[in-house]
């Protein structure tokens, strides 16, 4: 009986790990074979001649750079924004509950509308050149990264702090009771009891918030297109801009190599955070 219903519950999911190995497992697998042969339908070995290839390409090294200086502020202002802004509205926004809507907005609204409101704002002839008196074309400046940090920053805010807030909510009132009967303020009751407690739920944030910070090339094409600003030049576009050559070769290496980097990045930061939970209980 209990092997019928193991069957039975593998009937229900072989739907979807059918799914998971038709379009993501074997096209990455093919992927990884691509990045060390080359030619059509007779492929052969070449090494790593690719990956020297890649890295020794200008317009990647570009991509590169540009993205992980994105990134790279983007994602700790997010968190760290995110955090203080729900460690101070937490007991506010459970008694109101349309705040919860009121944060989801920007994530909600359509990417296409949302972005022709962000060119008339800041393009030349745009909102905020009429307010500063100046003619500057900010998409097309040395400003363009600021602007699109802004967007990923106010596009996932609201998301990242009910996050953490329903997180909040969940930890027992007790601790929180003890330590105000202590005489502690609202910095100890956030350092030494809230944050501790919010390590897991700050990791998956952390996660979330890195793929919604590579996410934003919908965005940054929609502005500019295939060929944008060179301050605004992406590893999306990098990649992009291949396919469209059918230059799969040179796009396959360029997707693992950022697959490998982020896989590492997530693989450290889950032991991390195994050995902090196992070390603080």
């Amino acid at each position: 009986m209990k092997q019928l219903r193991k069957w039975k519950g593998l009937l229900f999911v072989l739907p979807s790990l059918s799914g998971v190995l038709l379009f993501y497992i074997l096209p990455f697998l093919k992927s990884f074979v691509y990045c060390f042969t080359t030619g059509l339908s007779d492929r052969q070995f070449v090494g790593v001649t690719h990956f020297k290839t890649l890295f020794s390409n200008a317009n990647y090294r570009l991509a590169m750079g540009n993205t992980l200086l994105i990134i790279g502020i983007a994602l700790p202002s997010l968190c760290l924004l995110s955090l203080v802004i729900a460690l101070l509205i937490e007991k506010q926004l459970a008694k109101r509950k349309w705040l919860q809507g009121l944060l989801l907005i920007p994530m909600a609204l359509p990417a296409a509308s949302l972005m022709l409101v962000w060119k008339d704002l800041f393009s030349k002839e745009g909102i905020l050149n009429a307010v500063l008196g100046t003619h500057l074309d900010w998409l097309q400046s040395d400003k363009a990264p600021w602007i699109i940090i802004g967007l990923i920053i106010w596009k996932n805010l609201g998301y990242n702090v009910l996050l953490i807030i329903g997180t909040l909510l969940t930890m027992p009132k007790e601790y929180e009771e003890a330590a105000q009967l202590d005489g502690a303020g609202f910095f100890k009751i956030a350092s030494f009891i809230k944050i501790p407690y919010l390590v897991p739920m700050l990791f998956f944030t952390i996660i979330i918030s890195l793929s919604n910070c590579f996410k934003i090339f919908r965005e940054v094409y929609l502005l500019q297109g295939d060929y944008p600003n060179r301050n605004l030049y992406l590893l999306q576009h990098f990649m992009n801009n291949h396919f469209a050559k059918l230059n799969y070769d040179l796009l396959t290496t360029a997707a693992f190599t950022l697959y490998t980097v982020i896989f590492i990045i997530i693989f450290f930061g889950a032991r991390w955070q195994q050995c902090y939970i196992r070390e603080n209980g």
